[in-house]
């Protein structure tokens, strides 16, 4: 049976090498492998977005998988006018125009400005049709090795070894999946569509908004100094990826912090010293214990955060090449 019309896999227990693994992934990405629509590379972009919301199984959800992919796809087709299918409108572009048109916006507006409610509408229609194809596809084109799944229980179940490698080689893999994604988008699309298109689907899932997690950790959580230097926070709170957003590819509460202008500046795209990482676990604890201070869509899932999440993101964004700040020359 095709990979595409699987109900459920089972990854094989084979013992793979590194040598193995980046064969698979070249054999993933190599023009053997025919898309006729992009959601195999929004798909990858999903995985190695949520890499790190796995539960202790390394387990995700369809929700958390397709609420990532929903989102790329939003900003991609209606913010950018990408086709992302030869010939005719790929099933997800008519999904997604015709959610739009009825909710009646006169334009369009990012994916993290419509309503909860509008949300979850566009993630159950979007699951629901491209669940049916690219996660069987992808289990196939990895030679069945990357993940189990089972459409009825809507999970997917890491393989360990193709877990650690994908945390291991993110960057990369990212890289080789835009270079792959926009190379397919450029042969669907009139080239005035097509201009920074790596840049394009880089930030689509990127937010421009931070504000509500300002409020929460300023407002409700009473954090009135800069995380990094403890100077007094006034008129301008800056909100901060501890781990840079460059490399986890997402708003987590857990992940954010207040600093002042001065120290978010200089941190930029850097890890901050390790020294801090007790200090947002602490902080995290609290969030957690108090939760009910929070609306449900900020909280920290505890299924997914442990006491050693960040301690785990820091080491593998160093493995991935991202350089530490040296407070000690700006504060």
């Amino acid at each position: 049976m095709a990979g595409w019309a699987l109900t459920e896999g089972e990854y094989s227990k084979i013992s793979l090498s590194d040598s193995d693994l980046s064969r698979i992934f070249a054999s993933i990405f190599s023009s053997s492998s025919k898309n006729t629509t992009s959601y195999k590379f929004g798909f990858i972009k999903s995985l190695l977005d949520n890499l790190y919301n796995v539960d202790s199984s390394l387990c995700l959800s369809f929700d958390t998988v397709f609420s990532t992919f929903a989102e790329s796809y939003w900003n991609l087709i209606l913010k950018y006018n990408l086709n992302q299918q030869s010939g005719k409108n790929a099933k997800i572009t008519t999904i997604l125009k015709g959610l739009f048109d009825s909710f009646g916006y006169d334009e369009v507006i990012p994916f993290e400005s419509l309503s909860n409610e509008q949300k979850l509408q566009i993630i159950k229609a979007v699951k629901v049709e491209c669940s049916k194809y690219v996660v069987g596809a992808l289990y196939d084109d990895s030679s069945r090795s990357m993940y189990s799944f089972s459409k009825k229980a809507k999970v997917i179940q890491f393989n360990p070894t193709v877990y650690k490698y994908m945390c291991t080689n993110k960057v990369m893999l990212e890289k080789v999946n835009y270079f792959e994604w926009s190379r397919f988008l450029e042969k669907v699309n009139s080239e005035e569509y097509t201009q920074l298109i790596s840049t394009k689907l880089d930030i689509s899932t990127q937010r421009s908004d931070l504000s509500m997690y300002r409020q929460i950790l300023y407002e409700e959580f009473e954090c009135h100094t800069c995380f990094y230097c403890g100077k007094s926070l006034k008129s301008k709170i800056h909100v901060d990826h501890f781990i840079p957003w460059s490399f986890v590819k997402e708003d987590r509460l857990y992940n954010f912090v207040l600093a002042c202008p001065h120290c978010n500046t200089q941190k930029n795209n850097k890890l901050a010293p390790k020294k801090f990482i007790h200090d947002i676990v602490e902080r995290n604890n609290v969030l957690i214990n108090e939760s009910l201070r929070i609306d449900d869509m900020y909280r920290i899932d505890t299924n997914s955060y442990t006491d050693s999440t960040i301690n785990n993101l820091y080491e593998y964004a160093l493995v991935n090449g991202f350089r530490r700040w040296d407070v000690s020359v700006f504060i």
